[in-house]
């Protein structure tokens, strides 16, 4: 258990840390990472990028070694797009458990109505039309192109946890906030934060056709 009060967590931080923040990861890579002796070799192996030592294994589905009402600010950027509808809203809970009242949550995920705009443009065009679709399933990964015909193949997939398993848009992201009991939420830009502290763990590039939305306790 992580005894802190007052906690800035980021969720599902890969490589991106701040020493003022609590820095969870759940990929295989961090597990590795955390090998003794053997891990930087192995990562290295892989071909996989290192992971900063202070960042904890933890899995937000299942649940984190935090403290209910505990959190003044959470971060969670491009994270509940990778899990499966079940299992998003198993997170989401966690993650309201984790908040204190009036804690500020901060999520960005990929924006589905960009993407099939995107697509619309594409199809109406002739010169574009018979690529849309395969630019949809490829920009968007809801599809994936390499072979699942070999164990290894499968084993890759499951170590690149790329794909997206459930998309959302600015209304549906909105609704499933506010059924878990968060209130007081606005969709947000880059640069326009309610707590400073937020840039420490946030990249520009992370907006690039994404929703961002904050929300309260």
């Amino acid at each position: 258990m992580i005894p802190r009060d007052n906690l800035c967590l980021n969720v599902g931080c890969w490589t991106d840390v701040a020493e003022e923040w609590i820095n969870v990861d759940a990929s295989v890579y961090v597990k590795i990472s955390k090998i003794p002796m053997v891990g930087s070799l192995i990562l290295s192996t892989l071909k996989a990028p290192r992971f900063p030592p202070s960042i904890y294994c933890g899995d937000v589905v299942k649940g984190l070694n935090i403290k209910q009402n505990s959190c003044q600010l959470i971060f969670v950027s491009h994270v509940l797009e990778h899990l499966s509808l079940t299992d998003f809203y198993l997170a989401l809970k966690n993650l309201y458990s984790y908040l204190r009242k009036d804690g500020i949550i901060r999520i960005i995920v990929p924006d589905l109505e960009s993407y099939i705009n995107d697509y619309l443009k594409q199809k109406s065009n002739p010169n574009t039309t018979t690529q849309a679709a395969y630019k949809l399933m490829k920009n968007s990964y809801l599809g994936y192109q390499p072979s699942r015909r070999t164990l290894y193949h499968r084993w890759r997939e499951i170590l690149a946890n790329s794909r997206h398993q459930w998309m959302w848009d600015e209304a549906s992201l909105t609704a499933a906030l506010r059924e878990q009991g968060f209130k007081n939420i606005k969709k947000h830009e880059y640069g326009h934060w309610s707590d400073p502290r937020f840039q420490l763990v946030e990249k520009k590039e992370r907006h690039y056709q994404a929703i961002c939305l904050e929300a309260t306790k």
